[in-house]
Parts: structure tokens; sequence; C-alpha cells
């Protein structure tokens, strides 16, 4: 076991802070966003300052720890230590992250993405742009725009507003729409509040959230798939919310 592990440990040690990007210049023409000539996600901030290096079939790095697999319409691993199960079919995703429902459903605009979903147990609705990303993507809301090297704006996690860049990987622009906003959604959620349970509290925004088909529940993790509608029509806001962490 301690050889197998080894190439391992020695993979996301290069992961880490002395992690130099690899350049693909030029960036590639992805038409929907605009890519970074390296492959590295990067959020830039006074809170946040961190890179998560992505291939085409991996995300990982030391700081966040970050260590998820893409393969077969799946994105499973661990991001921030807590664990990921999300799959992916045609122009919806649906699993589990940090503990909560995960969905996401795009649609191809003139201009880029709209993405609609459930991230993290908190309802979400943004779009990406080659000039833009703007909404709500778990707790938090974000206006960044492309200044000519990265999508630079702010973050806005309740009360507390800050500023904020976003740098995508040149990787993720040969990727399918839709594991790119379930990726996205993973990513620009490292280290934010966690959202109210929407299961618990059976609110009128999750009653209205987006539903994966059955195929993608299928794939769900045991216990994650969201209440029947009858159980919503009875218990309506009456249900008790609470944060996980």
């Amino acid at each position: 076991m301690a050889s197998r592990a080894l190439p391992l440990a020695v993979l996301l040690l290069g992961a880490g802070c002395a992690h130099a990007p690899a350049q693909t210049a030029p960036a590639p023409d992805w038409g929907i966003a605009r890519a970074s000539t390296v492959d590295t996600f990067e959020i830039g901030g006074q809170a946040d300052h961190w890179g998560v290096r992505v291939t085409d079939d991996q995300m990982y790095a030391i700081q966040p720890d970050f260590a998820l697999a893409r393969t077969g319409g799946e994105i499973r691993g661990r991001a921030n230590g807590v664990p990921v199960a999300v799959a992916f079919q045609a122009d919806e995703g649906g699993g589990v992250y940090r503990g909560a429902p995960f969905q996401v459903k795009v649609e191809r605009t003139p201009t880029g993405l709209q993405v609609n979903g459930l991230l993290g147990g908190a309802i979400s609705n943004f779009v990406v742009t080659t000039d833009r990303i703007n909404g709500r993507i778990g707790t938090c809301g974000w206006d960044v725009r492309w200044n000519g090297s990265v999508y630079s704006g702010s973050r806005a996690c309740g009360s507390r507003i800050e500023p904020i860049s976003v740098s995508l990987p040149a990787t993720m622009a040969s990727w399918p729409d839709v594991e790119v906003a379930g990726a996205l959604g993973i990513l620009m959620n490292v280290g934010v509040p966690m959202g109210l349970d929407r299961l618990a509290n059976n609110s009128a925004e999750f009653r209205n959230a987006p539903r994966v088909s059955p195929t993608i529940q299928s794939s769900m993790l045991p216990g994650t798939a969201p209440p029947a509608p009858s159980a919503a029509r009875t218990t309506g806001a009456r249900g008790t919310s609470g944060g996980k962490h």
C-alpha cells in the first residue's frame, strides 16, 4: 500500500504553492467565457487567494485541500476536505456537496451560459459570459467582469462585500457546458458560509428549485434525494431551518 500511496503524495505535493501553472498561450477560443493562459483556477481576494490545478481529468491542490477526479460524466473526491459526488447527463447534474443537495441545469444563451441550481443547499442562479460572471453562486453573490486578463469585481457573502478576481483555467474550455457549471459551483463555494438546509425547512424556494432527471437522481448518494411533493405541501414553511458546517 505504501508504494501505491507514494505517487499520489508526490502528485499532490506538486499541486501546492510551489506549483507553477503550465502555460497554454494563446488562450483557447472558448465562446462562452474567457480562459486564462494557464491550467489553474484562481481566486484572488483579501480573504482568499488560492489556486487549484485543473487537468482534463483532475482538479487538485494542497491549499485548499482538493482532490477531485473527473471521469465517466462524474466529479468525485474531496473539495476542501468535504466529500463531493456529482453526476452529469445532457444539460443537468445532481449529487451531493458539503452534505447538501447539489443540482445544476444549464442553458446556452447567445452570450454564454445561464446556470440554475441548488449549490451546497442554496438556491443559485448565475450567468457566465465572455464579459461577465454574475449572480448568486451558493450563498454568495458575484459580479466580476473581464478586464483583459481575469474576471475582476466583487463578491458579497451576507453583509460582507469584498473585491475579488476569478481566473478560469484554459483546460476547462474543452469540457461540456454542464460540467463547467458544476465545477464552478464547487470551486466558487470553497470557504464560503453554508446556506440554509432547504431539505429541512421545505421553503417555497426549495419547492420551486430545479429538479434533475430520475437518471441523475439515481446516481446521488443515499438519503440525499429531494423530498416528495406531498411532503413539501404538508410541511410548508413551518419546518425548522438550520445551517450545516
